[in-house]
């Protein structure tokens, strides 16, 4: 894997589709030989791999001069460094995620290319913790999936220059932790990840009322205490200081329309009602009827109803309810109007965490996974490889296999073959 990267070059974006399109193959011909005898797999060998890989992938970057993304190198260092110097930044990221980059700006000495540096290595013991957290869920098919989570090439470009790691490893944690019965700990955990960006906070939300079905209200209170206390402690000092800004983070997103990445671009523009504005980026918003932003608005609120009463409706069942709590977030951002290609780290690590609890033989595992390695391949075709005149049909063949996913996982928890 690292050998294709290496002849990819020094290019981030609008490189040639052939190098990923390979990694995609390497990777299927890889793990399908691993999937035959997964059972031979050991934690600390495996999370060495995971550790080496990233590292590797990393390293190898810096080696080849590759140029950083946008957000890493020019984002996270001013919102960083303006947090060192006193003054809460307008950031459209909550207060975790600010103090994430201001440790960052810190430890690298503030400049953008040091934070760029700073933020790579940091995000590789939340892949390792990712990889870690879906093992410990300790079922006859988690070991392949946590070395699938973490050793999967088409996430790394996410995971060296975006932050989505770590809120995504909350998640599988929160995940782990309720599995175990552990709610305040699993509360706690889905709040950090709820301070650094919001979805994991749907994740408690689903848990939470699957406890109140089950008539559990000890728990459900243990679990929501914890995450409202844990919550409001990223988020207390900084909106008694600067409340306004602190704000901007929960209310930015909502100001924008339809993007040229989301799921609702791809329709519009085969019945010839989307377009993006000349010259702009495929991230921009589109020129879509008015009637759009509110059509995607309320898609989005029907299906995340629709997941949170899945996890209602297998009340008395904990795996099925752990697994629904995982595609909460999913479902939330795959309806999002406003989408962005690095969400699938976070994707990954859910569907992975919950195929772990509810796959029914080795067959349909290996089926998922080409369902979910397909998607990751459709996503980098959009971006960062963004491929020309015809990425949103890439686009549209991620977000199939996406739901195709997120959908299999809801049916197999509301209606579990029998063993």
């Amino acid at each position: 894997m690292l050998a294709l990267e290496g002849f990819r070059g020094s290019a981030t974006i609008e490189t040639s589709a052939v190098w990923p399109v390979l990694q995609f193959i390497v990777g299927v011909v890889t793990f399908a030989i691993v999937w035959r005898g997964q059972d031979r797999l050991r934690l600390v060998p495996v999370l060495l791999l995971v550790l080496g890989f990233q590292l590797g992938w990393v390293a190898l970057h810096l080696a080849l001069g590759v140029a950083s993304d946008f957000d890493s190198r020019v984002i996270y260092a001013q919102q960083g460094n303006q947090l060192l110097h006193g003054s809460y930044p307008s950031s459209e990221y909550p207060p975790g995620a600010v103090l994430l980059f201001a440790f960052e700006a810190l430890v690298s000495g503030g400049s953008g290319e040091g934070v760029r540096v700073a933020h790579a290595f940091a995000m590789v013991p939340f892949q390792v913790a990712i990889a870690a957290g879906i093992w410990l869920l300790r079922t006859p098919h988690s070991r392949w999936f946590a070395a699938l989570a973490g050793l999967w090439p088409l996430d790394a470009f996410f995971v060296e220059f975006k932050y989505d790691p770590a809120p995504a490893a909350a998640l599988v944690v929160g995940l782990l932790l309720a599995l175990r019965g552990r709610w305040g700990l699993a509360g706690a955990a889905f709040g950090i990840g709820a301070a650094l960006k919001l979805t994991p906070g749907l994740a408690a939300l689903a848990l939470a009322l699957w406890l109140v079905a089950s008539r559990r209200p000890r728990d459900a209170a243990r679990l929501a205490l914890s995450f409202a206390a844990v919550f409001a402690a990223f988020n207390v000092v900084f909106v008694a200081i600067w409340p306004g800004r602190v704000a901007h983070a929960y209310t930015a997103q909502a100001a924008r329309g339809v993007t040229g990445e989301s799921l609702y671009y791809v329709p519009l523009k085969l019945l010839g009602r989307a377009a993006l504005p000349p010259n702009q980026p495929i991230w921009s918003g589109a020129l879509v009827p008015h009637s759009a932003d509110a059509a995607a608005v309320a898609v989005q609120v029907a299906c995340v109803l629709a997941a949170l009463a899945a996890a209602v409706l297998v009340r008395g069942r904990l795996e099925a309810a752990v697994a629904l709590a995982a595609t909460v977030p999913v479902v939330f951002l795959l309806t999002s109007r406003v989408f962005s290609p690095q969400y699938l780290v976070l994707f990954v690590a859910a569907w992975a965490a919950a195929a772990s609890l509810l796959v029914v033989g080795r067959r349909e595992q290996a089926l998922l996974a080409l369902v979910v390695g397909g998607a990751t391949l459709a996503n980098v075709l959009v971006y960062p490889t963004v491929t020309p005149t015809y990425w949103w049909v890439a686009s549209g063949a991620m977000f199939v296999l996406a739901f195709a996913a997120t959908l299999w996982i809801v049916v197999r928890a509301v209606a579990p073959t029998p063993a």
